[in-house]
């Protein structure tokens, strides 16, 4: 009972990993699915419990009311000479909350995962580098909202499975299943995301597909790769995906905020366009936040309007322009001026 019950939560495991073009729809690349058995789970979250537990008793979690002040408890640290080498200070200048969650990780390591810079990047629990690999990911830009929107969640996960995916088979789009195994590699790395449980980091057959954005959510490296990573890989060990600067424009785009960090020394936050949200005809419709410039200028129109109200058929009523509106950028707003002639 187990083993089917397994094995049905798994038929639609990996629908977002790869595939053909195709419509898209409000589901899981209808048709995308694996056969697994349950000895292809060489670790899970339940695997992990008792030594996970067993850490967090032994260190409280830490909080911290700023960057700076996260930072100056580094410093003071026994390890400030290990922080010191690694990114999380540069990462609380950008998230406090994502510095502070991995001030608090009681694993050996983290995984960024960088949809700029094409890398999968493995650091010690102090945020240096250890190890980088090249990847691919979502053929489409942005964070995923949805099942089957072929894109690469953005956030700070985590590691929730480990698993042996070479007999994995690979359904495309019409439902046309392969019979070429190890499409996804060897090992299969779960993602912890909220809104669909069949993103992970995984290998794959197309090696030259590295450093480009052709799957349908899943993270490609090699299977070289995948295989020396899930060495250091434990279960509930964080994993962040930052975007890129195409993903942060769709965001912008949609009225998502992006959080990006630095995944090396030399990284800059990248300069992107801000589209106006797209306005949908939909009850899910995006409303842009009133700016202080779009407040002047509305409050501008609204008295224009009001005054052109009072105008009594051009008789004795003069209108003037309204003072102090002229500029939209102005932050004082003057009385509009009325003259009233005999």
């Amino acid at each position: 009972m187990r083993k089917s019950y397994i094995g049905l939560l798994m038929l639609i495991f990996l629908a977002a990993c790869g595939g053909r073009n195709s419509q898209q729809d409000d589901s899981v690349t209808e048709g995308d699915s694996i056969l697994i058995d349950e000895s292809s789970l060489i670790l899970s979250d339940s695997s992990a419990v008792a030594k996970n537990d067993t850490a967090k008793k032994e260190i409280p979690q830490i909080r911290f009311s700023s960057a700076e002040d996260l930072k100056d408890y580094l410093r003071k640290s026994p390890d400030r000479v290990a922080y010191s080498n690694g990114i999380i200070p540069l990462i609380a200048d950008q998230s406090l909350e994502y510095a502070q969650k991995l001030v608090n990780n009681t694993h050996d390591g983290f995984i960024i995962v960088d949809k700029s810079r094409m890398k999968v990047i493995l650091y010690d629990r102090y945020g240096q580098q250890k190890l980088s690999y090249g990847m691919a990911c979502a053929k489409n830009y942005g964070t995923k909202h949805k099942k089957a929107d072929s894109r690469t969640p953005e956030g700070f996960f985590t590691a929730s499975g480990i698993y042996d995916s070479t007999e994995w088979l690979f359904t495309d789009d019409d439902g046309k299943t392969s019979k070429k195994k190890g499409q996804f590699g060897p090992r299969f790395i779960r993602l912890s995301c909220p809104n669909t449980s069949q993103i992970g980091i995984h290998g794959t057959v197309a090696p030259w597909s590295i450093g480009h954005r052709v799957s349908h959510g899943c993270i490609r490296v090699t299977n070289e790769n995948i295989l020396e990573l899930v060495k250091h890989v434990e279960i509930g060990m964080p994993i962040i995906v930052v975007p890129g600067r195409k993903d942060m424009e769709v965001n912008y785009s949609e009225g998502v905020e992006s959080v990006w960090i630095p995944s090396s020394f030399e990284a800059v936050e990248p300069k992107y366009k801000k589209e106006e949200p797209k306005l949908t005809d939909d009850t899910d419709s995006i409303t842009k936040p009133e700016t202080e410039k779009t407040k002047i200028i509305n409050e501008k129109e609204n008295q224009e309007i009001i005054l052109k109200d009072s105008v009594h058929n051009g008789e004795n009523t003069i209108v003037t322009e309204p003072s102090g509106l002229a500029d939209p950028d102005s932050k004082t707003i003057s009385e509009p001026s009325i003259k009233v002639t005999e």
